[in-house]
């Protein structure tokens, strides 16, 4: 089975037959304005020279290269290998708000996405540390233990959704505890949950969780993907999307509890984070602040990275389409 890394890369290889399109229209009608230009019994003379067999050749070559390019920035993987690792670095659970609130669209192109696509970009700059998911709404459930291995853990981030929660509703006390139930013994200070919710419905036994956690040295760093303005909830209904409403038939704007969100950092030791300044480095810079400990000291196999035949590949057929000359005759 093949993985890829980066599958995005792979969209890129649907302009290459329209590139190339493009290329062949604009050679035709080059060819056209000579015909047109130039008299007829001197244009053997400026063409004779030219090879069209090995002007296609050096173009075929060069598209070939491009798309063996493309597909190795798609870092395919495949094959197991088994990797040791020890080091020094942090713990750290995502644990990502999956309730229904988060299709609200206050923040584009909705709560959920957004978070995923930036959470995306964290885990790749999590590279010495162990991280570990939690998906969580009315309960929790881990979605990836603790694992160095940062490509499994966003292939398990992609797959979370609203849809495959049991159990509606919101409850961070739940989503702190199970977070929880997947660091190891010591190391506190080394410890950290990153809770990224909309900060609408905190549930009841938050209060008692984020105790727990500070009594164990955890640290919650909240992450807010909403606005303080909120925004109606969307629910697909047969005639298209329609808003939650209440019981009294009122439209529901989900808004987030910020100073719930924060003093659960202060309470904690974390920090409370924004989605207008979130990315991965800043978690990064905020991790690297904090005391490490020794992780790891295991082994565990993961895919091999294939991708350096593709590239090798590539730049061979690169030099040889930019060496290859289109003169009769001639090769170089």
């Amino acid at each position: 089975m093949i993985r890829w890394a980066r599958p995005e890369f792979l969209w890129a290889l649907l302009g290459l037959p329209v590139a190339a399109a493009i290329a062949f229209l604009a050679g035709r009608a080059r060819r056209r304005r000579l015909h047109r230009a130039v008299d007829a019994r001197l244009l053997p003379l400026l063409t004779d020279t030219h090879s069209p067999a090995l002007a296609r050749l050096k173009a075929a070559l060069l598209f070939v290269a491009l798309a063996l390019l493309l597909v190795a920035a798609a870092r395919p993987q495949w094959g197991e290998k088994l990797v040791t690792y020890k080091g020094r670095g942090v713990e750290l659970v995502i644990a990502l708000d999956a309730s229904k609130s988060m299709f609200a669209q206050d923040v584009k192109p909705s709560r959920l996405e957004r978070a995923k696509t930036e959470l995306a970009g964290l885990i790749e700059e999590l590279s010495g540390n162990l991280v570990g998911i939690v998906a969580f709404a009315g309960d929790a459930h881990v979605m990836c233990p603790l694992t160095p291995d940062v490509d499994a853990a966003r292939l398990f981030l992609d797959i979370i959704s609203p849809e495959a929660m049991p159990v509606p509703g919101t409850d961070l006390g739940r989503a702190i505890d199970v977070a929880m139930s997947l660091f190891s013994e010591g190391g506190a200070g080394s410890r950290v949950i990153l809770l990224v919710t909309d900060g609408d419905d905190l549930g009841r036994n938050t209060p008692q969780a984020v105790r727990r956690a500070a009594e164990a040295g955890v640290r919650i760093f909240p992450v807010a993907f909403s606005t303080p303005e909120g925004a109606p909830v969307p629910e697909p209904t047969a005639q298209g999307i329609a808003y939650k409403k209440d019981r009294a038939g009122n439209v529901v704007i989900s808004r987030m509890d910020e100073r719930a969100l924060i003093l659960m950092a202060q309470a904690t030791g974390g920090r409370f984070l924004r989605v207008e300044g979130f990315s991965g480095q800043r978690v990064r810079d905020e991790l690297d602040r904090l005391q490490k400990k020794e992780v790891g000291g295991g082994t565990f196999t993961e895919l091999a990275e294939r991708f350096q035949y593709f590239l090798a590949a590539a730049i061979v057929l690169m030099v040889v389409g930019l060496g290859l000359s289109t003169r009769r005759g001639r090769w170089w």
